[in-house]
């Protein structure tokens, strides 16, 4: 079987739409998510949301799906881990997690905020329906707009 990543960086390939750029970080993304989980420095409240963001990106009907849309429906998805990266680099206190994890071609900070600063640009009033859809409310966190 092969690895979800390999089958995301086929599926991306050659895009050349609106937000290229920040879709080609898409399997990187992904492949942080997964190696957070086994970071001994993850805050274990912060478990939950990094499981939901992976199986956020693995599922094919979420909230702009692939299936329809191509590489644009993983807008949603790369949203849904910088908002999740976010909040691990805040709860473990340091971007350092973050950047010991990442394999991506630009520095995941300065990625994490472009992404979250372009939040209406990329998922439109989509966010309280992506948090809906992985639970959000039912992982005892609070919901944050800041970015820090």
């Amino acid at each position: 079987m092969k690895r979800f990543d390999a089958m995301l960086e086929k599926d991306i390939s050659g895009y050349e739409g609106e937000f290229s750029q920040l879709i080609a970080e898409a399997p990187a993304l992904y492949r942080m998510m997964t190696r957070l989980l086994d970071d001994r420095a993850l805050p274990r409240e912060m478990s939950p949301l990094v499981i939901a963001a992976i199986a956020y990106f693995i599922l094919p009907e979420d909230i702009i799906p692939e299936d329809k849309y191509g590489p644009i429906g993983y807008v949603d998805d790369i949203y849904l881990c910088a908002f999740v990266a976010n909040e691990v680099a805040k709860a473990s206190g340091s971007p350092d997690i973050l950047a010991r994890n990442w394999d991506g071609n630009v520095p995941i900070a300065k990625l994490v905020r472009e992404i979250l600063d372009r939040e209406k640009e990329l998922i439109e009033d989509k966010k309280d329906r992506i948090m809906q859809y992985i639970g959000y409310d039912q992982l005892g966190l609070t919901l944050s707009d800041n970015v820090d």
